[in-house]
This record gives C-alpha cells, structure tokens and sequence, in this order.
C-alpha cells in the first residue's frame, strides 16, 4: 500500500510536469547541448514542492552582446537583468518556492539551480548606413546544473537558443533598432528550454516526490543541523535505474587526408558517445573490429565505462596502416556494447578503407610543379577585381584534425590571382592560420571589402581548410582558425558570405572552397545529410561557386602535387589545361568544368575513394558569371 501511494504521488507530479512545461524543439550537440525555439511560456508552471536557490554566476549578472552599428563601430547590448529576472520567474514556475541572494530566508534548501552563461553573440550585418531593414540573429547558451544539498548532481545540460528578426537602420544615424526585442526572444525561449528540462527531470522528480511523501519531516533532511535535532531524517531513496538510450558518432582520420592507406601511415578514429537517458548506461563499450593487417596498435576493445544521462565521452584510438602485398579495400566497424540489457543501443558504423602497398606510392609518376607560374605570360588585366585568399591548415583547439597544405594552397592561389589573374597586389588579401581568426575574415569581408568595390569589380574568394555541416538543415560553415569544437559562435557561415557578396555593387564573385568537410558536433551522424550550397538557381546568380569536396567527408591530398587534390587542378587548370576550347582564354565554367573532371578522375584512379567537386551554377541556366574570364594567355 505504501508503494501505491508512493507511485500515486509519483504520478501527479509526472502529469503536472509533462503538461504545464512548455515543449520546444531541441537538437542535441557535441557538447550535450539543445536548441530551443518554439515555446508557449505561458504554460510553464510545473510547481515540484521542492525550495530551491537560484545561482547565477557572474558571467550572466554582466552578460551583454558585442554587435557593431550601421558606422561599423562595435557596440554593446546588456542582458544580464532581463536575464536574471527570466531566470527567476520561470524557475519559480517550476519548483514551489525559488531563493535568491536577493530575497533571503531563514530556511535552508532542498536544493541548488546553478546557471552560467553559454555562447552568446549577434549575427547582423549592416553593410553600409542607409534606410533600410537587416535581418539579425541572437545565438544565446545557458548552462544549469540542479544539485542536492549533498552536492550530488541531479541533473545538468547545456542548452541554446536563437531569436530571429530584423533591425532597423537609418541614414541618418549610426543607431541599431529591434536588436533588444530579438535577444529578449532568445533569452525567452533559452529559460523556457532550462524549464522544460529542470521540470521533467526524472531525477528532481524523484526528489520532489520523497519530500512530498515524507511530509513535514522531510525538512530535516535539508535543514541546519540545529533543527535536525528534534526530527528523524528521510533520505532522498536512490533513484533505480531506467532505459537509457546511447548514441555514437565516429570520424576516420588519415595521415595524408586521402582515404587511402599505406603502410605506416598513422590513423586516428575520433570516437563520442552520449547517453541521451533517462536512465544510467553502465558498462558501455567500443569494439573494433578490422579486416587484418588494416590497422595496428587499435585494441578490439576499449572500455568506455558508465555514462550518466546527458554525459558525452570522448575517445581518440591511435594506430597506423599494416602492409599489404596488394590494393584491397577493407572494412572497418565500431561497436557500441553495454552490460546492461535496458541500453538501447545504436547500430555499429562501417568505413570502407582502400589500402594499398609501398610499392604504388614509388609508381606515381611525377606531376606538374604547379608552385611555380607558368612561362606563358598571363594577358588578363583586372584592375579594379579583389582577392581573397584563407587558409587554414591548423588551429587553436589542439583536438581539430590539420589540414595538411591549407596554408601552401592558400600562399600558390594568391600569387595565381596577382600574376594570371591580373589584380593589383595592394587588392588581394591573404589570410593565413593564426592569422585567419573569424574577426580578420568578418573584418576583410564586410568592412575592407565593400570599399574597395563599384559596379565594375570582380571579387575572387577562395577559401581552403575545414568545414561544419549543420546536420538539420544542411548549412555550411567555414571554421577558423579560433573556431571549437563544441560552439558555432567562432564559424563563419557561407549563408553569411552569400549574402555579403550579393549585398555588394560588384559585377560578378567567384568563390572557390576547399573544405573538408564533417557534421557539427553532437548528433549521431546521418546518413544522406546533403550539404547546402550556392544560390537559387534561378539564372541570375552574380556568384559562381566552385566547391571541391560536395558531401560530407575528407578532401583529399594530393602528395604527388604537394597540395590538396581540388587546388592543385584549379593551379593546374589556371595555368593553361583548363582551355578547353583552346581559345587562349580561360572562363569560370571552363575552371570548373575541368577540374570537377581530373578531380573525380585522379581520386578514382589513385585513392579508390569519390570526390566529386560541384560547379553553381551549372551550365545551361544561363548565368553570365561562368562566362567571366579567369586568365588569358593569347
């Protein structure tokens, strides 16, 4: 009977919780991270019968954002006491009674809501003062922990939030209006999110279930010990372990970047595996299995242990290719295992490696130098077209993988752009590693460019290193070098570089990527998740793109050529191959139509492995940009 009426009061809270917390989508992240958008606040009101205070760290009392005014000067937005105030008022609709440093009481706790700031910062670009209209965005993260007066974690997650909207400029002041109601959309939506996660916890539940079973005597439990004198102590019961669902993602990285294997080559398998809950996953485990001799000195099994509900575990496996007599292509597979029958668990992932003996490397025959300029003079003379040239080959976070000839790449595409391309050197920027950090590419983007360009100019942007694949939406972002892992505040979306360029009174751009490319963190990766490139298509396009590597996965390296495989043909096909009509002059679709071909070609042949570039617009929809010439010999 006890049970029942423990189960009873269980149930009530459960049903007030699922049905007076607001729901909102939410999109798990590398770092156990949601995205909160949709919410109806007004239904929050969960009312757990448990007191508890309210923590904000010093990072949320002075929060503000960073954003510059149509002047292009850097500004200042505060949220911190908007924030505290959301913080407070949806807690309290959650637990019965909510604590603050303000408020005071003579009464202890039955627990603590810890919060901290997470990413926050505005995506608004205001490219020169006029009437007009711009669309904004608030990325804001908050991190909140719920924990016992014992100290234990109950439960913690990190979660984000975006407002959407647009703000207001006038020619007649440098001054941003609308920005304040788009950040109070995103802490709106970001509380609402810390709500729906504090008030559905099974563990608080838990907690909040024993103190109302316990009654008033529940309150020596988390009292000072001068009133625990006179009353018996009711322990929290340990909550019993439910279903816990675990996910994994796995990247394969080589030495040389070309998804092939020769013997020695070092190999590193990136390894993350959360448990999405409710329950604990105990004794997880990753086994790898490999067709022999494909990688040595990875165990078959590494043990991951116990993953609490939200927890992300993260595992580098470091090894190197075996010899092989013959080119054969080999399986790889990761298996995820638990010691407890109630894990669901995820299907294993298969990588198809080709390996391939010593002996082919020493067979490839010598390729064209393409680091020095051809001996034809180029005749093409753009004296009002802009270069941009990044790339980024390492970065600041030591746990992203290098990209082996970024920085080569980007130094030989420059000297291409001043000397076949015909621009003036004072126009052609080139960023390099750590000098590739998100503000010197915002800087050369949207404050160096749009001064050096009129009706007539043509702006040459290309960009080597390493890209992030939204997995929702398919958006792609270019990392830098300052860029993490774990935030999307330090990438450069190509959405934002599109409409940079579009904003622009240029004649044409050609954007040139080559990226390796990978999901962003924190969601079990999918399959079929296509890239979102380029324009509309609708045969008016200003902007041609040329993208080497389209899906997500690794570009390849090219050792022969001393660069990656899509630079080194578009250096080579700048230098003359690329005249298909052998008319001495080069255009746009011509560039791209010939290296999307030796591309695909050269990775077949030599890496058993596709890549396959991507030319937007294609030919036949009548955009003028892929008749612009690129270079000019005769």
């Amino acid at each position: 009977m006890i049970v029942q009426v423990i189960d009873s009061a269980r149930h009530s809270i459960l049903l007030r919780a699922a049905a007076g917390v607001v729901t909102g989508l939410c999109i798990v992240t590398l770092m156990s991270c949601g995205l909160f958008s949709n919410r109806g606040s007004a239904n929050l009101g969960s009312n757990l019968p448990l007191t508890v205070q309210l923590r904000p760290d010093s990072g949320i009392v002075g929060a503000q954002l960073t954003y510059r005014d149509a002047c292009g000067q850097k500004q200042f937005l505060p949220i911190g006491s908007p924030l505290q105030d959301m913080l407070k008022r949806k807690t309290g609709r959650v637990f019965e009674r909510v604590l603050t440093d303000e408020t005071g009481s003579l009464s202890a706790p039955d627990g603590y809501v810890d919060t901290s700031l997470g990413p926050a910062y505005v995506d608004l670009l205001i490219p020169r003062k006029v009437d007009k209209s711009y669309p904004a965005t608030v990325t804001l993260g908050l991190d909140f922990a719920y924990r016992a007066t014992d100290g234990r974690v109950l439960y913690s997650k990190k979660i984000q939030s975006i407002g959407r909207g647009e703000v207001n400029v006038t020619a007649a002041s440098c001054e941003v209006k609308g920005l304040d109601a788009i950040a109070q959309e995103a802490m709106d939506y970001v509380t609402d999110g810390m709500a729906n996660q504090l008030g559905t916890s099974n563990n608080i539940i838990d907690a909040a279930q024993a103190r109302k079973a316990a009654g008033p005597q529940a309150a020596a439990y988390t009292r000072p010990a001068v009133a625990a004198q006179s009353a018996v102590a009711v322990p929290v019961p340990a909550s019993v372990d439910g279903s816990a669902t675990v996910i994994f993602r796995a990247i394969v990285r080589t030495e040389n970047h070309n998804q092939v294997l020769h013997a020695g080559e070092a190999v590193v398998i990136e390894i993350e595996i959360k448990n999405e809950g409710p329950g604990i996953a105990r004794a997880v485990e990753l086994s790898v299995a490999a067709t022999p001799p494909l990688i040595e000195g990875i165990p078959s099994i590494v043990s991951v242990g116990d993953l609490q509900p939200g927890e992300v575990k993260r595992l580098t496996l470091d090894g190197k290719a075996g010899r092989v007599k013959d080119a054969i292509e080999a399986e790889l597979t990761l298996t995820v295992g638990a010691g407890s029958p109630s894990v669901q668990l995820p299907s294993p992932k298969k990588f198809v490696v080709a390996t391939k003996p010593e002996s082919d490397m020493k067979a490839v025959a010598l390729p064209m130098d393409v680091d020095h300029l051809p001996k034809q003079t180029g005749l093409l003379k753009q004296p009002k077209a802009v270069g941009i040239v990044v790339g980024v080959g390492r970065f600041r976070e030591s746990g992203i993988a290098k990209v082996k000839y970024a920085v080569r790449d980007a130094e030989v595409m420059a000297a291409y752009l001043k000397s076949i391309g015909g621009i003036p050197p004072e126009r052609v920027r080139t960023l390099l590693d750590t000098h590739a950090l998100k503000d010197d590419l915002t800087e050369v983007l949207e404050e160096w460019l749009p001064k050096q360009v009129d009706p007539a100019t043509v702006v040459y942007i290309s960009i080597v290193g390493r890209g992030v694949v939204e997995s929702t939406t398919g958006a792609v972002s270019v990392m830098l070098f300052d860029s993490t892992a774990a935030s999307g505040a330090r990438l450069y979306s190509l959405r934002r570089l599109q409409d940079s360029l579009a904003s622009l009174p240029i004649r044409q751009a050609v954007v040139m990527l080559d990226l390796s490319l990978e999901l962003a963190p924190g969601r079990e990766v999918v399959d079929g998740v296509v890239p979102l490139w380029g324009q509309g298509g609708s045969g008016k396009e200003k902007i041609m793109w040329m993208v080497g590597n389209q899906v997500v996965k690794e570009s390849n390296s090219y050792d022969p050529g001393r660069h990656g495989l899509f630079t080194y043909q578009l250096l080579k096909g700048l230098s003359g191959a690329a005249d298909l009509d052998r008319n001495g002059t080069i255009l746009a679709g011509e560039l791209c139509a010939y290296t999307k071909g030796q591309v695909f070609k050269v990775a077949q042949e030599q890496y058993g492995s596709g890549q396959e570039p991507l030319c937007f617009p294609r030919p036949g929809q009548g955009a003028s940009v892929r008749l612009q010439p690129v270079a000019r010999f005769k």
